[in-house]
């Protein structure tokens, strides 16, 4: 290709146990929220201790998944930090409830702890097509002496039809003149500005086919170099969670002057995909 991208980025059965403890919780969890508001503490100083939840995806588009019939099935994973000062956590418990009051859980699991720290667990959701709103995840840990953590709670957003992501504008330079030999190598930005009818969270990426063969994320990072992680540089994105992605390439004298073309998309998490835009670069 034309246009140097450098690697650097400069370019069912439940135990008894269970059956307890679950009751428990339910007692505990009354409302639904977000993880920026983790529940209630533990009932006792030397219980466990939840934090950082996370669910993917938390947004399902029912009309997305493939299979026959008026119910659909997706697996959902849930994470979170799982601590004690003890030292003797026993089990991590995953509750998933509908958005309707007084409903059974559509999925649930409890897996053993060995020490503290991040626990993951994959259930299968299994939920009728028609069905919508916000299902409540809900995490909370036990230690051997029965003692119970905090619950920490997230949300799935559930919808029985879903439009995919657009991109609003693409923002980048149509004609570059090459830097003289010896001369520094000249920054050329890319940024698209995407959009999601679910909202920016529920965008997986935004990537560019650079000339037909490279492909390339590009991140609403802040700069951080979060999303395109392994190749070094920052991405050169301004503000993190703004719904701009960019990436920043490099030109120097040693590229060959010439056309090069860049193919921009936008994927959900439902693996929707937006409309490609196609813009060049001449460079002289």
């Amino acid at each position: 290709m034309l246009l140097r991208v450098d690697s650097s980025l400069r370019l069912a059965i439940q135990p008894p146990c269970f059956r307890v403890v679950l009751a428990l919780f339910i007692v505990v969890l009354t409302v639904a929220g977000c993880d920026s508001a983790p529940g209630p503490d533990p009932m006792d100083a030397s219980a466990p201790r939840i934090a950082n939840i996370q669910v993917s995806p938390d947004v399902l588009a029912l009309d997305q998944i493939g299979g026959e019939g008026d119910t659909v099935t997706a697996p959902i994973t849930v994470s979170a930090d799982v601590s004690d000062d003890d030292d003797d956590l026993a089990t991590f418990f995953v509750v998933v409830r509908s958005a309707l009051a007084g409903q059974l859980p559509l999925a649930q699991t409890e897996l053993p702890i060995a020490g503290s720290g991040r626990m993951q667990a994959v259930l299968d959701l299994t939920v009728s097509r028609a069905e919508s709103g916000r299902f409540t995840v809900s995490v909370f840990a036990s230690d051997v002496q029965g003692n119970l953590s905090n619950v920490a709670y997230h949300v799935i957003d559930v919808s029985a039809t879903s439009e995919p992501p657009s991109i609003v504008q693409v923002i980048m330079a149509d004609r570059v003149t090459r830097p003289a030999a010896g001369e520094p190598p000249l920054n050329i930005p890319l940024v698209v500005e995407a959009f999601d009818p679910d909202g920016l969270d529920n965008i997986a990426f935004v990537q560019v086919i650079v000339n037909g063969g490279t492909t390339l994320r590009l991140c609403d990072d802040g700069g951080q170099a979060i999303c395109n992680a392994g190749f070094g540089a920052s991405s050169g994105d301004a503000t993190a969670g703004d719904g701009l992605f960019t990436l920043t390439i490099q030109l120097d004298s040693n590229n060959a002057a010439g056309t090069n073309t860049f193919e921009f998309s936008v994927v959900d998490r439902s693996g929707l995909r937006s409309a490609t835009e196609v813009r060049t670069i001449v460079v002289e």
